[in-house]
């Protein structure tokens, strides 16, 4: 009986759309970051693609990332029965629990282990493309794969496993499930942060439960030699790692066995109390029938009534107050880490601590609007109410937008309470000067306002899937290529989805004119979240369909009437904001200044050294006196400087030409040394080789003169001009005037 539940049980899961969702997923990534030079997954180092290090490295990454695919599949088996209406029919057979649970729970395991096998596949078929360079590959080891797979991939999965499965069975809840493990990657992260000190490593290696500090440990002092052939020896450390999260594996299942029950939840109290005798009810005069009422004050009272019962579900659930206290040990976690720089403390200003807080709070929202979406799109549905639902006369949209409202105020309470956090922090070190409306404008509204684009995607993808889960691999998926996408070249903010520009923040400027980008941008992707939410409200589900096919045909032109009228209007309003706030990015980012991707700034500085680096020896005059008249125009962001140098050859001998170099982004409105004319000029690299017309001679002085000018226009896609600001200007000589000659160290 074991192994036919386990048998059926697989079988359920292969033909799950979750499993090819994360087989290709976790394919396509490997396959990535062996094959792209610009991907990156686990810090490998200076050693081959495929050496046993790299494929620990990556292993070890990816296991991360399986937290939320082996939950999905193992915390599914307890739950998936009751939520099905099985469970009643499968507690009147005689399977035992041992063959139910264990079966089950093996079953749904080695789906999830077959997920984790993509890894190494994809390492193995991406070091065969013919693109690769075979100087970073070594000779194929099929043990080193199979080692890494079931030494550190199978009990770090196990481990994982034991673990949700316990915690599903404990609470018989998904949402439960999934916010402990929100709260085990948060708590995770902060750990790894507290035990980052070197006289904690032996704890810090013990207690990874992926094994990664354990295996960082063991090779500290290996070389890239080393990394390249050699396994890790299984003792020590890592030994003891290994077999202490087995035992906490064991002992979690063991839990799970323990706390399972066939029995169907249920009140304890008898259902005689809780219910009168029908004769006992006293009649009741009868009443005219509501009739049903339309027009624009009904909708908006539905409209009402379905906010406030999205936002009791978000705000009543202890799912809420979990996560609140995970924005708080999140705060916590970050905070610790300022107040001190290279053994020197500091005080907690606004600026440093709404800093920490920005960092500590990229990841957590994103779970949180892509929890919250798929519980409140298919609450309905899994309690087997959405066909009641659907018929009612309320539109599409009374459903849609008080979900991206409940999304949007859990994420305004987790920020509210990080910065009430960061106040208290900043009154416990003793400093008082409190600043709300720095907190309010450089923390909680950009933000929120990021939250809020997270939610409208999240919403939107689980309105176009068939699964809670297919929605939630979809949101991964997005996570996962947002932050590629810039490794590999794509650094536009115009295609990285509620990306913005930057807003450096200080303590005497606060956000300065940078909040001008920023804002420009926050506005582009607001635009395009509104063309999203109208496009969720045409392809709304309702009734028992979950097909997507005829939810699309609703928005061919010959449709129908779904796109006219007010739904039509507000998508091509939406789509020409979208358009026009894109058009005056772009112009700003790429017409007024020089668009850059970080591929082309090195293959330009590669470039540069090619071109100029021969010239590194050559004898230059030395500069012996310096004049300099700079005006600042702080508005403008600009600065105008005037001045000239006095050359003088200390060679010992003759030179015949002088090499001069300015910032590439220096304007250059006149450069003129005497007796010299321009003989090459590498405008890219900002250099320039000048003749003299008769060479300098040993002793001999030279003018040079020059204005340059140093500006931004509008705003950037990158980091922006910091030096020149309203409060807090600082410049220093090599960003506005001449260098003579070349050195290695600007390359």
């Amino acid at each position: 009986m074991l192994t036919q539940i386990a048998a059926f049980e697989a079988r359920y899961q292969l033909r799950s759309p979750l499993f090819a969702v994360a087989f290709v997923l976790f394919f396509l990534l490997t396959f990535g970051a062996v094959t792209i030079d610009d991907i990156q997954i686990g810090a490998k180092g200076n050693v081959n693609l495929n050496s046993p290090y790299a494929i620990l490295q990556t292993l070890g990454a990816m296991n991360v990332l399986a937290i939320f695919i082996v939950t999905a599949f193992v915390a599914n088996v307890v739950i998936r029965d009751d939520e099905t209406g099985f469970a009643p029919i499968l507690r009147t057979t005689q399977i035992g629990k041992f063959d139910y649970l264990v079966g089950r729970f093996l079953g749904a395991f080695g789906v999830a282990f077959l997920v984790l096998c993509a890894v190494p596949l994809a390492m193995i078929i991406g070091a065969w493309m013919p693109w690769l360079d075979a100087e970073k590959l070594g000779p194929l080891q099929l043990g080193h794969y199979a080692w890494a797979l079931f030494v550190f991939g199978l009990p770090t999965l196990l481990v994982m496993s034991a673990g949700f499965f316990a915690l599903a069975t404990a609470t018989r809840s998904m949402m439960w499930t999934y916010v402990g493990v929100v709260a085990f990657l948060v708590l995770f992260v902060i750990s790894r942060g507290l035990l980052r000190e070197p006289s904690l490593a032996t704890i810090s290696a013990l207690s990874d439960p992926f094994g990664m500090g354990a295996l960082n440990k063991a090779t500290q002092y290996w070389t890239a030699a080393d990394r390249n052939s050699l396994l890790p020896p299984l003792h020590g450390l890592l030994l003891w790692n290994r077999l202490l999260w087995l035992g906490v594996g064991a002992a979690m299942f063991a839990l799970a066995y323990g706390l399972f029950r066939f029995e169907s939840k249920g009140s304890k109290t008898d259902s005689a109390t809780k219910t009168r005798k029908a004769g006992t009810d006293p009649a009741t005069a009868p009443k005219p029938l509501a009739g049903p009422t339309s027009g624009t004050h009904a909708r908006w009272l539905q409209f009402m009534a379905l906010t406030r019962f999205d936002l009791a579900f978000v705000f009543r659930s202890p799912a809420f107050f979990v996560l609140l206290l995970l924005g708080i040990f999140n705060a916590i976690g970050a905070l610790s880490t300022t107040g001190e720089s290279r053994g020197v403390h500091y005080l907690p200003v606004t600026r440093a601590v709404v800093e920490a807080l920005l960092g500590s709070f990229s990841f957590i929202p994103v779970l949180i609007a892509v929890f919250y979406a798929g519980e409140l799109v298919w609450r309905d549905r899994e309690r087997r109410i959405h066909e009641i639902v659907d018929a009612t006369a309320a539109p599409s949209w009374a459903f849609l937008v008080p979900k991206v409202l409940a999304i949007t105020f859990v994420l305004l309470a987790t920020l509210l309470v990080g910065a009430l956090t960061g106040v208290v922090f900043q009154l416990y070190q003793g400093y008082t000067h409190i600043e709300p409306l720095a907190y309010l404008l450089w923390f909680i509204l950009p933000s929120l306002i990021t939250a809020l684009l997270l939610g409208v995607l999240a919403v939107f993808a689980q309105a176009l899937v068939p699964h809670k889960f297919v929605g939630w691999a979809l949101m991964l998926v997005y996570t996962v290529i947002s932050t590629t996408l810039a490794a590999m070249g794509f650094e536009h903010k115009l295609y990285n989805y509620a990306d913005t520009a930057a807003v450096p923040l200080s303590d005497m400027n606060g956000m300065g004119h940078f909040w001008i980008g920023r804002a420009w941008h926050q506005g582009y992707w607001l635009a395009f979240a509104a063309m999203l939410l109208v496009l969720t409200h045409l392809m709304w589900r309702r009734g028992a369909d979950t097909n997507l096919r005829p939810r699309l045909a609703r928005l061919l032109p010959n449709s129908g009437a779904r796109l006219k009228g007010l739904p039509g209007g507000l998508l091509a309003l939406s789509t020409l904001a979208w358009v026009g706030s894109g058009a005056f990015i772009f112009y700003n980012t790429n017409v007024l200044n020089h668009y850059q991707t970080q591929p082309e700034r090195e293959q330009l500085q590669a470039d540069a050294e090619r071109a100029l680096l021969g010239f590194e020896n050559l004898p230059q005059p030395t500069i012996t006196h310096v004049s300099l008249k700079v005006d600042l125009f702080p508005k403008d962001i600009r600065a105008v400087t005037t001045g000239w140098y006095l050359l003088e050859n200390r060679t010992g001998q003759a030179l015949g030409a002088v090499h001069v170099r300015l910032d590439p982004d220096l304007q250059v409105q006149n450069l003129v040394l005497d007796g010299a004319s321009l003989q090459k000029e590498y405008k890219a690299f900002g250099s320039r080789i000048y003749s003299l017309a008769t060479p300098m001679q040993p002793g001999e002085q030279r003018r040079l003169a020059f204005t340059t000018v140093l500006a931004q226009r509008g705003f950037v896609n990158g980091q922006p001009l910091t030096q020149i600001v309203a409060n807090g200007t600082f410049l220093n000589n090599f960003a506005l005037t001449p260098v003579i000659g070349i050195n290695r160290q600007i390359f």
